[in-house]
């Protein structure tokens, strides 16, 4: 899943909307997330992790095979 698929779906499953992440966020207009979220452009790490972090979501780095050692990104 792509970093703008899952802000939507976690933003879709606890029913927040654009102008109220974008509040969250300090951010002016609901458009900002709109760009975030729908422009050809690559979303910033930070961003993202700013994003999750505002509905309750981490990030967990992790090894896809062999390890079990795990990092969660921190804002």
């Amino acid at each position: 899943m792509k970093a703008k698929e899952i802000i939507a779906a976690a933003m879709q499953k606890d029913k927040i909307t654009q102008k109220e992440l974008a509040e969250a966020m300090g951010l002016k207009s609901a458009q900002a997330i709109g760009n975030i979220l729908y422009r050809d452009s690559s979303v910033r790490v930070s961003s993202f992790a700013k994003m999750l972090d505002i509905m309750g979501y981490e990030i967990i780095v992790r090894k896809k095979i062999g390890e079990s050692e795990e990092w969660k990104v921190d804002q």
